[in-house]
């Protein structure tokens, strides 16, 4: 679905999938649309072996968005998050993220951090909501055109589930 606009993306009949090969394929096509410097499609897909996690989000078995999660001990970084441009602007954004948060409890994480450009004011918003804070800023962490971006890194403490 990458690319292609839906007039209405219903939430609930959406579900969450570890990614295979075929599946971080199709969200790679995601990546590569949401990122001006993408990575390699290697390197993407290395991305649903250990330590790391690759899920997807599906509607109608299509690939509508996935988030990149690096596992370290107690610690997880989100590396990457995105929904398919035709789509964003329906809460599938902070639907994806209250699940990577939903993982991270499941993990007995003890932080969750990211890095967000600083012109993404949609996505910053998303996570300040979300209880986020402000750790630090990376100053020209993000390549540009004309340029590079400061990144600022974000961390979100995480409570264990309770048993």
């Amino acid at each position: 679905m990458a690319g292609i606009v839906c007039a209405k993306l219903n939430l609930q009949a959406t579900t969450f999938c570890q990614a295979d090969e075929a599946l971080a394929l199709a969200a790679y096509a995601i990546h590569q649309e949401a990122q001006y410097a993408p990575w390699s499609e290697a390197t993407f897909v290395d991305c649903i072996s250990s330590p790391y996690e690759c899920w997807v989000l599906l509607h109608d078995g299509q690939v509508v968005g996935f988030a990149i999660l690096l596992v370290v001990l107690d610690e997880i970084t989100l590396m990457d998050i995105a929904i398919s441009a035709g789509l964003r602007g329906q809460g599938a954004g902070k639907h994806m993220l209250d699940f990577v948060i939903r993982r991270c409890e499941q993990l007995n994480g003890s932080n969750c951090f990211l890095e967000v450009r600083e012109s993404n004011l949609v996505a910053r918003k998303l996570y300040l909501n979300s209880g986020f804070e402000l750790l630090e800023r990376r100053k020209g962490y993000y390549p540009l055109a004309n340029g590079r971006e400061d990144a600022l890194m974000m961390v979100r403490p995480i409570s264990a589930v309770a048993p």
